[in-house]
């Protein structure tokens, strides 16, 4: 049997769960896209995220160059990935209601924000 570490980290409040892809199916997915000159936040069916429910979600980070990163934060929520690395990552992160934040820290013209309502997801 396959087994898991669960790292979880409050960051007074929000909670991170660095997990294998595998381990959380069903969970809705967003995936993040850093290129040298641009920085994305996409739907699973491909589309720009402005909006989206207080939920877990599953992040696919895909930082594909070393001179920009993937920084997220919002209400009690600070996670990025390191400037002169790239990679790809998932993050397991529960949004709670507010105004998120994604940008680059070594470019400030790379940000762009999105809101999280409160309530489920709708079906």
């Amino acid at each position: 049997m396959l087994r898991l570490l669960l790292a979880v980290a409050f960051a007074g409040g929000a909670l991170i769960l660095p997990v294998s892809a595998s381990s959380t199916p069903g969970l809705p997915e967003l995936t993040a896209k850093v290129t040298a000159r641009s920085i994305s936040l996409t739907t699973s069916q491909g589309q720009p995220v402005d909006r989206l429910r207080s939920n877990t979600y599953r992040f696919i980070v895909k930082d594909l160059t070393s001179k920009q990163n993937f920084h997220l934060v919002g209400p009690t929520l600070n996670r990025r990935t390191r400037v002169p690395a790239k990679v790809t990552t998932s993050w397991t992160i529960y949004l709670r209601p507010g105004t998120y934040t994604y940008r680059s820290d070594r470019r400030p013209g790379l940000s762009t924000t999105f809101t999280v309502e409160p309530g489920p997801p709708p079906a």
